[in-house]
């Protein structure tokens, strides 16, 4: 009986995941090889030193790491999750002290030849531990108490990393915000977090003068939207935004801002003795949130940040203040690069760019402008299409999981995995900045191909065990 429950288990391994991931970890591998890969010497030499590079070591150690996955029992990871993110955390504090600096940043341990890097395992103990808490029984994400603990849970990585410092690797776990989405939390919650996000955006692309009066205007339009007799005060404020826009060229833009924030200030006392007073104080508390945020922005980038970082913003929203043989060249090389690759590619082993090295930083950070150069339009649509079934499956074995611990887990590898795949691709594009975060499965990295690989298959066990509480 026990024979054929197992037998039974091991045929429900959802194929489609499995298939993706085979096919990510297959093309990885063929990517960098084609980055390894120099026709300077002999061809067949060539070849085999590529294929037989370090890199090989660690897609078999994935493989076996999956597989491990793949057999021990969900329980064991929901039982001992509190001591496997304490490791994490420990292991994130001894970087600090024994690790090796690479490129600015203490986030190594190097031994013999091989490096691990503790912020990658930090990524799949956080997921647990957080997956673990939420779905505890007793847990509620609406309690302010649970609320600060699971905050807390996620903040203490974040914090050992910003130490190191590796800004890219601290904002990945910012992507588990999903997880708290799906345990329940306001989505008003989101919303104002995104709202936020996209004021520190706007400050740096636009500077603070245009930023605040935009603001200001913003808010009176959330006061409107409280007013009964809405209509006539949406055209009030249509004429006021035409006002700043056309006085804005003459006027100095402070001038127009105070006096913006007079009639803000009266428009929200009218509304008060006309509605309840405390949506008009929420949304008094959500605008001058906002200009402090934009004020913060400002200053932090002109102030705080030394030139290289300011050098990442601006290569992302000011390129044309960047220097094109500085700054900004691993950007265009990389745009170039996928560019030239044109709707089929120049062929595996073709790529011009990617065997002349002309791409700095290829086999990690832009490991995506070889697959553009060498596959094409064609090849690179086909991996965007398996990252996406990839992602949708997760959230499918995710939801229908009757355990929420599954539930959580499973959300809290898609967060994270969408997150990098849409970032790193974006840094090869110029469309988003360069922080240093790879491109899971494909670019080199052992840990985090190792790390991914044994998520991916403890969450096919999870799958497996679904109908378990």
């Amino acid at each position: 009986m026990s024979t054929y429950s197992q037998k039974a288990s091991v045929t429900s391994i959802d194929g489609i995941t499995l298939s993706v991931f085979l096919s990510l970890l297959f093309i990885g591998w063929l990517m960098l090889t084609a980055v390894n890969y120099s026709d300077q010497e002999s061809e067949v030499f060539s070849l085999i030193d590529a294929l037989t590079s370090g890199n090989s070591f660690y897609y078999v150690v994935a493989l076996g790491v999956f597989f491990i996955g793949l057999i021990v029992d969900y329980k064991f990871w929901n039982s001992f999750s509190w001591i496997i993110y304490g490791v994490g955390i420990f292991l994130l504090f001894a970087v600090l002290i024994f690790g090796n600096e690479v490129k600015g940043a203490t986030s190594w341990f190097s031994l013999g030849g091989f490096s691990f890097q503790p912020s990658e395992f930090a990524k799949w103990t956080t997921i647990l531990m957080l997956s673990s808490y939420l779905g505890l029984a007793n847990v509620n994400i609406q309690s302010i108490r649970n609320l600060v603990i699971a905050l807390g849970i996620l903040a203490i990585p974040i914090f050992f990393i910003m130490l190191q410092p590796d800004a890219g690797s601290a904002l990945v776990f910012t992507s588990l915000a999903i997880v708290f989405y799906r345990a329940g939390m306001n989505p008003l919650v989101f919303i104002v977090l995104f709202a936020l996000i996209g004021v520190v955006i706007g400050s740096l692309l636009f500077g603070i003068q245009p930023m605040l009066p935009a603001l200001i205007l913003g808010g009176m339009l959330l006061l409107i939207f409280q007013q009964k007799q809405s209509t006539v005060f949406l055209g009030i404020w249509a004429v006021l935004v035409l006002f700043a826009i056309a006085f804005g060229r003459f006027v100095d833009l402070y001038i127009i801002t105070l006096s913006l924030v007079a009639l803000f200030l009266g428009f929200a006392a009218f509304t008060a003795m006309k509605q309840r007073i405390q949506p008009v104080v929420l949304t008094m508390l959500l605008t001058f949130s906002a200009i402090g945020i934009a004020f913060a922005s400002d200053f932090g980038y002109n102030t705080i940040l030394k030139p290289h970082q300011q050098d990442r913003i601006n290569v992302w929203l000011h390129p044309d203040k960047c220097d094109p043989q500085g700054s900004l060249y691993n950007v265009n090389q990389s745009k170039t690069a996928i560019g030239s690759g044109g709707v089929l590619g120049k062929g595996f082993l073709e790529g011009t760019m990617t065997k002349l090295n002309y791409v700095p930083e290829q086999s990690t950070d832009f490991i995506f402008s070889t697959l553009g150069e060498e596959q094409g339009f064609i090849g690179a649509l086909g991996v965007l299409i398996l990252f996406f079934i990839l992602l949708v499956r997760l959230t499918v074995l995710a939801e229908r999981s009757k355990n929420d611990f599954i539930k959580y887990y499973g959300y809290g590898i898609a967060a994270i995995l969408f997150f990098q795949v849409f970032v790193n691709i974006g840094m090869t594009m110029g469309i988003m900045p360069v922080i240093g975060i790879p491109l899971p499965f494909i670019s080199k990295g052992g840990t985090a191909l190792v790390i991914f690989s044994f998520m991916i298959g403890s969450m096919l066990r999870m799958d497996m065990d679904r109908n378990k509480r």
